[in-house]
């Protein structure tokens, strides 16, 4: 989870023991966080993100995420390799 100052980015699905940093510390976008998995009811890698209110996930609502300065479509891939080069 990221604390972004009262918005939490959770990410999920990180391929275990990937992670490659350490509770509270500042990550900027562009770093390296992990690798992407294939954890749960799924065949191929892929990354779970998604944005709450709450770091307490059962009393947490979601928040709207953009990409690029847009909100996808639902079902839409994101490429996150077009977002930052």
């Amino acid at each position: 989870m990221i604390d972004c100052g009262g918005i939490v980015v959770a990410l999920c699905h990180l391929r275990r023991g990937s992670i490659q940093v350490h509770e509270g510390q500042q990550v900027r976008a562009g770093d390296v966080l992990g690798a992407c998995g294939n954890s749960g009811n799924s065949t191929e890698p892929h990354l779970h993100v998604q944005a709450i209110d709450h770091r307490d996930v059962a009393r947490a609502s979601a928040v709207p995420l953009t990409f690029g300065g847009s909100l996808p479509a639902n079902g839409e891939v994101v490429d996150v390799r077009e977002l930052h080069g």
